[in-house]
């Protein structure tokens, strides 16, 4: 009997030992969640929210990685030639690209299916770069702008581009009418752009029909940036001013 009461005071011990171990390792593990939930509390503060930094990461390694007008102003700033004039000189180039691929876009040595393939990777590119651009500025730019009049002008040439680049779209895809002229079909991108409308086509193609409803969205998004852009721009103030004009 007194060696049954020993076994069993024993066992009552290492039971109760073993309970307050639990006990204290329960207790230390919700310690631990608590102070990890409070750390990630006080990260989410300093970084302006839980998915939004994320998507700002995202867009901003994105634009750094794609955009060539990017990499041309990073390129001529490490040899301290930077300045408004390179993204200015950027977008004039693609204007004039544009304008001039529309004046010999019907030469036959441009209707070969590779120079198709070739025309509609950098027609999609330059509209999905002027897209990102547009975006990128809203959401992840951070600091004063060199001109806020400048910024709306440089986002009107963006329509502008828009519609030249689908233009092409369409010319390369057949979507228009052979008998209508290529600087015909520029104006009816113009118009269906700055109208908010779909532009008409003359075939039942897929092209041509899925075409014109991503002309309409993307000029819709870039209209409201445009809108966004442009009170930002005026929020975040101008690097310099002069006199009765801008400091460019």
């Amino acid at each position: 009997m007194p060696g049954r009461i020993i076994i069993s005071q024993y066992n009552n011990s290492a039971q109760y030992l073993l309970t307050q171990k639990t006990q204290m390792g329960t207790q230390m593990f919700i310690d631990r969640v608590r102070t990890g939930m409070v750390r990630i509390i006080r990260w989410l503060e300093k970084h302006e929210g839980f998915w939004f930094p994320a998507v700002k990461w995202l867009l901003d390694r994105l634009f750094r990685t794609i955009s060539i007008g990017y990499r041309l102003n990073a390129c001529f700033d490490k040899k301290s030639l930077g300045g408004p004039w390179v993204s200015e000189f950027y977008q004039f180039l693609w204007v004039l690209i544009g304008l001039c691929w529309i004046a010999v876009i019907e030469w036959p040595v441009l209707t070969c299916s590779a120079w198709i393939v070739l025309g509609l990777i950098v027609v999609f590119y330059r509209v999905f770069e002027i897209l990102l651009f547009s975006i990128h500025w809203l959401l992840v730019a951070e600091g004063p702008v060199e001109s806020y009049r400048r910024s709306l002008l440089a986002f009107l040439l963006n329509l502008c581009e828009v519609s030249i680049f689908f233009a092409i779209a369409y010319l390369l895809l057949g979507c228009v009418d052979p008998l209508q002229g290529a600087w015909s079909v520029l104006f009816e991108g113009l118009r269906s752009v700055f109208s908010l409308k779909t532009a008409s086509t003359q075939c039942n193609s897929c092209w041509s029909q899925g075409l014109p409803g991503l002309q309409l969205i993307i000029s819709w998004v870039l209209v409201a940036l445009i809108v966004a852009n442009l009170v930002s721009a005026i929020s975040r103030g101008e690097k310099t001013k002069k006199k009765g004009s801008d400091a460019v």
